[in-house]
C-alpha cells in the first residue's frame, strides 16, 4: 500500500470513528467519569460551585450559585466580591467550605457552608433571616476561544445542553452531551428543602439577573425560550437555614432519590458539624503565638482557587477579581511562586500546579513572562527571578521530585535567559556589559498586556511598578533596560544561581551544580564589588555613569538573602538602615520607599505601602544571617500587620499602608498572606544554608504550631521563653527549657548535630537515640560523654551560639 492510500484509509476510518461512536470505544462505561473535580472554581461565582466532570476525553462542566435579594436589592456573582466578611474555611479537597457576606443594604450575615461528600455529590446549607430571599441558579460555565487562541471561560456561551425545572419547582435538571458519543447524557441536578417562592429558565445569566433586579421574582416559566443555558429556584430559609444538594450523574431517577435522602431532616447539619470539626482536625493550626496565622493562609489560598482552561489547572489565581478582568484566570511570576509556597503548608496539587501554571507560559527564549492570563502573556518582559528559591522550599515541603526533574531545566532556561546574547552581541539585561542586570522590557513584534517597549514596562518587570527608586532612570531604546544596574534584581539572580545549584545536587546533575555555584560566586562578588557603598553602608542601585542612588527600598536588603554581604556589611545594614525608625523600621516594616524619602508621603502603591512579597525576601535575608532577635520583632510587626485587616474585615489585602490597614489595592489577594508565613518561620523552616531550622530566641509568650511538614515528616513545635520542644511525625525528639534558635539538625541511628543559639545556659534534651553511650563535641572541642537512659540524653550549652554533635 502506497503512502497516499495509506493516509486516505487511515482518515476514512476516522470519519467512520465520528460518525457514530460508542462509549466502549472510549474504553469505559457510559456510566462512568474519568476524572470529576468540584470547587469554586468560576472567579465571578465565589458564593458558587463548579462541577468539572470528564469522560470520554471531553469536559462538560456545570455551575451553580447563590444569590440573595433583600431591600428590593439582588446580590449575587461579582457582585459578591466586595461584601465577603468571612473567608471561612475551605478543604484543598473540598471537604467543607464555608463564607459570608453581607448583602448590598443590610448588616446581616450571610452564610454559605457546603461539602463533597463523595465524587460526584456536594451537600449545602445557607444561613440568614427568614426575611432573606435566595436564588440558587445554575449555568454552564462553558469554553471559549478568544482571538489569538487563548481558552477562557465566559458563562453566558453557548453550551451543549440545557436546563429545566421538574414539577415540584424544587430541583432544576441540566443536561449535557458529548460530541459524537450518542445515547450518554451527562445529566447535573440541584435540590432544596424549602418551597419555592418562583421559578425560571433563561438563556443565560444575565437574563436571570436582569428579572432579579427588576421585578425581583422569577418568573414561572417561559416556554418561550430557544435556549436554556440558566435556571433558578427562588426560596427563603426557615428557621434561619435552607439545605441543598447538587449532584452528578447519568440517570435523573437515581440522582433524585439519592438527593431526596441526603435532604432528611438533620442529615446535612450532621455532615456539616463532621466534616468541619474533621478539617480543623487535620490542618495546621497555631495556639498562642501568632494564633490563626496558618489558617488564615489556608482560607485566603484556597478561596482563590480557580480553573485554568488552557493548561487544564486548578491553582489559586492571584484574586478572584483580577481573574475576571483577566479573562477567567490570571497568574503573576512572582505571585504565583509564592502562592505555591504558601498552598504548600496544606496541599500538594495545588503547588504543583502554581508552580506549572507560570512555567508553562515560559517564552522559547527562555523568558518566563510577568503575566499569563486568559487574555494573553506579557512577552516582552520578565518579573523577579524568585522561582529557583521557592522551588526549592515547595520541595521541602512536599517532596515531589518529579516536580524538581520538570521544573529544572524550564528554571534553568530562564535563568540563562537574562545574560544570554539576544542576537546582536548584547544580552537580554545587561544594558552596560558590566555583568549585572538591569530591568527591562522588549521591543518587536511580540505584544501583551500593557504593551512593550518602553520605561513603565521595564518598571513592570521589576515588579515595582511605580516605585520611586526608579524616578529618576530612563530606559534606552536600543538595550531594552533601564540605565540602572539593581541590587534587587542581582541579588536575586545571585540566589538563582545558588538555589538551581542545590537543585543540580539533589537530582544528580553534579556539573551544572559546579556551574552554577562558580557562578553564584562570581555574581555574588561582583555585586560586592560595584554596588556597596561604604560611606552610605548599604548596597545601592548605580547608574550607568557610576553614580550611587541614595533612594532606598526593601530591595537594598535582598544581598542578605542571596548571601552576599559580609557579616559586617549585613550588621550595618540592619542596624543603621533597616532598624533604624527613620528610615524603615515602626509599628510596622517595611515600607517600600524610606521613610525619609519625599516620596514617602504619597502612600500609594509601592510609593510607601507596605507590601508582603518585598517583606517576606527581607525577612528571610534577616534570618539567614542570624539577626533572631530582629528576626522575630520583624515577623511580629509583619503578623500585626496582616491581622489588623484580616480580623476586622477578613482582607488579604494586595499591600498595606505604612501605619496599617488597606493600602487600596485589591482586598482578596493571594500574597498578602506572605505576612503571616513569616510568623510561622519563626517555628520551624527549611532553606539552603540552614538546613532544618527551628525554635525562636527567647520570645515573650508561648506559642504551640502543629501539623509542620518538612523533608516528608511532620512537625509539631511548641516555643516559648522557657521551652523549645519538637516533635517528629508524633514522637518528642528534641527539649529544651529555654527559647533557643537551632539550625542544620541532622540526625541518623549513630549521630545528631546542630548548631544552636541561646541568650542563656541551657539544658537540652534529645530523645533521638534508645540507648547507648555519644561523645559529645562542642564547638569543635570534647565535651564528654552522655549515657541515654530511657530514651533520653542530657547535654548542657553554655549561653551564645555553639555547635553541638553526639556520635556513636
Amino acid at each position: 500500500m502506497g503512502p497516499k492510500i495509506f493516509k486516505r484509509t487511515i482518515a476514512l476510518i476516522v470519519l467512520s470513528l465520528t460518525v457514530s461512536v460508542s462509549p466502549k470505544l472510549f474504553g469505559q462505561s457510559k456510566h462512568t467519569y474519568d476524572n470529576v473535580s468540584i470547587d469554586s472554581l468560576d472567579a465571578d461565582s465565589w458564593s458558587g460551585i463548579v462541577f468539572l466532570p470528564e469522560a470520554f476525553h471531553q469536559k462538560v462542566p456545570f455551575g451553580m450559585r447563590i444569590g440573595s435579594q433583600s431591600n428590593d436589592t439582588f446580590t449575587d456573582g461579582e457582585d459578591i466580591y466586595g461584601r465577603v466578611r468571612e473567608v471561612g474555611p475551605h478543604a484543598p479537597d473540598a471537604s467543607y467550605c464555608r463564607m459570608s457576606w453581607k448583602p448590598s443594604g443590610s448588616d446581616t450575615l450571610i452564610t454559605l457552608e457546603w461539602s463533597r461528600v463523595d465524587a460526584t455529590t456536594v451537600v449545602g446549607r445557607i444561613t440568614a433571616p427568614s426575611k432573606f430571599q435566595f436564588v440558587l441558579e445554575t449555568y454552564f460555565p462553558a469554553y471559549f476561544v478568544q482571538a489569538g487562541g487563548r481558552v477562557s471561560w465566559d458563562p453566558d456561551h453557548d453550551a451543549q445542553g440545557f436546563y429545566s425545572i421538574d414539577d415540584s419547582h424544587q430541583s432544576i435538571l441540566g443536561e449535557r452531551y458529548f460530541n459524537n458519543v450518542f445515547d450518554t447524557t451527562a445529566r447535573f441536578l440541584v435540590t432544596v428543602d424549602r418551597p419555592t417562592i418562583g421559578t425560571g429558565t433563561y438563556p443565560a445569566l444575565a437574563d436571570l439577573r436582569n428579572t432579579m433586579k427588576g421585578s425581583g421574582r422569577l418568573i414561572s416559566s417561559i416556554a418561550s425560550e430557544p435556549a436554556v443555558s440558566t435556571a433558578g429556584l427562588e426560596f427563603a430559609t426557615k428557621d434561619s437555614t435552607a439545605h441543598f444538594v447538587a449532584n452528578l450523574g447519568w440517570d435523573r431517577n437515581e440522582l433524585s432519590q439519592q438527593a431526596n435522602g441526603l435532604l432528611a431532616p438533620g442529615k446535612i447539619d450532621s455532615i456539616l458539624a463532621e466534616k468541619a470539626a474533621a478539617y480543623t482536625a487535620q490542618r495546621p493550626s497555631v495556639k498562642g503565638l501568632f494564633e490563626g496565622a496558618p489558617e488564615a493562609i489556608g482560607n485566603s489560598m484556597f478561596w482563590n482557587t480557580l480553573y485554568a482552561p488552557s493548561n487544564g489547572l486548578i491553582f489559586p489565581s492571584i484574586s478572584r477579581s483580577w481573574a475576571t478582568g483577566w479573562g477567567g484566570w490570571v497568574v503573576g511570576e512572582w505571585d504565583c511562586f509564592f502562592g505555591a509556597l504558601l498552598t504548600s503548608l496544606e496541599d500538594k496539587a495545588q503547588s504543583v500546579a502554581g508552580i506549572k501554571a507560570i512555567l508553562l507560559a515560559q517564552m522559547e527564549s527562555g523568558l518566563v513572562p510577568n503575566a499569563a492570563a486568559a487574555s494573553g502573556i506579557t512577552a516582552g518582559r520578565s518579573q523577579p527571578p524568585v522561582g529557583s528559591y521557592l522551588t526549592w522550599k515547595v520541595f521541602q515541603r512536599i517532596q515531589d521530585r518529579e516536580l524538581l526533574e520538570w521544573a529544572y531545566p524550564r528554571l534553568k532556561h530562564w535563568h540563562e535567559w537574562w545574560l544570554r546574547d539576544r542576537g546582536d552581541g548584547q544580552g537580554w539585561r545587561d544594558g552596560n556589559h558590566d555583568g549585572l542586570l538591569e530591568w527591562g522590557s522588549d521591543r518587536g513584534s511580540s505584544t501583551g498586556p500593557g504593551g512593550t517597549g518602553f520605561m513603565q514596562a521595564a518598571k513592570w518587570e521589576s515588579g515595582m511598578d511605580d516605585s520611586p527608586m526608579y524616578d529618576q532612570a530612563t530606559y534606552d531604546p536600543k538595550t531594552y533596560t533601564m540605565n540602572l544596574d539593581d541590587v534587587g534584581l542581582n541579588s536575586l539572580y545571585a540566589l538563582d544561581a545558588e538555589c538551581l545549584a542545590e537543585i543540580a545536587t539533589i537530582l544528580g546533575k553534579d556539573n551544572d551544580a559546579k556551574t552554577l555555584t562558580s557562578e553564584y560566586e562570581h555574581q555574588k562578588q561582583l555585586i560586592r564589588d560595584k554596588l556597596w557603598n561604604e560611606q552610605d553602608g548599604i548596597y545601592e542601585n548605580r547608574f550607568w555613569n557610576g553614580e550611587f542612588s541614595k533612594r532606598l527600598s526593601p530591595t537594598n536588603f535582598y544581598p542578605l538573602l542571596a548571601g552576599v554581604a559580609t557579616p559586617e556589611q549585613a550588621k550595618r545594614m540592619v542596624d543603621e538602615h533597616l532598624t533604624n525608625p527613620k528610615e524603615f523600621w515602626g509599628t510596622y516594616t517595611t515600607p517600600t520607599i524610606a521613610r525619609n524619602d519625599p516620596a514617602f508621603t504619597d502612600q500609594f502603591y509601592w510609593r510607601g505601602d507596605i507590601w508582603a512579597p518585598t517583606n517576606y525576601l527581607v525577612y528571610e535575608g534577616v534570618a539567614r544571617y542570624g539577626f533572631n532577635k530582629v528576626a522575630l520583632d520583624y515577623a511580629q510587626k509583619s503578623y500585626d500587620l496582616f491581622m489588623d485587616s484580616w480580623r476586622g474585615g477578613q482582607q488579604d489585602n494586595e499591600q498595606y499602608h505604612a501605619d496599617g490597614g488597606n493600602g487600596g489595592g485589591n482586598t482578596h489577594y493571594t500574597w498578602g498572606a506572605l505576612l503571616p508565613l513569616i510568623a510561622l518561620e519563626q517555628y520551624a523552616d527549611e532553606n539552603p544554608w540552614d538546613g532544618l531550622r527551628f525554635g525562636t530566641l527567647n520570645p515573650s509568650s508561648a506559642g504551640d504550631f502543629r501539623g509542620i511538614q518538612l523533608s516528608g515528616h511532620s512537625y509539631d513545635v511548641a516555643i516559648g521563653p522557657a521551652k523549645t520542644v519538637v516533635s517528629r511525625d508524633g514522637t518528642v525528639r528534641f527539649e529544651a527549657d529555654a527559647g533557643v534558635v537551632v539550625r542544620n539538625y541532622q540526625t541518623d541511628s549513630s549521630h545528631l548535630s546542630f548548631h544552636v543559639e541561646s541568650d542563656k545556659p541551657v539544658h537540652l534534651t534529645t530523645h533521638e537515640f534508645e540507648s547507648g553511650s555519644l561523645q559529645v563535641t562542642l564547638d569543635g572541642q570534647p565535651g564528654g560523654i552522655v549515657q541515654i537512659r530511657q530514651g533520653l540524653g542530657k547535654v548542657n550549652v553554655p549561653a551564645g551560639t555553639h555547635s553541638v554533635k553526639l556520635a556513636r
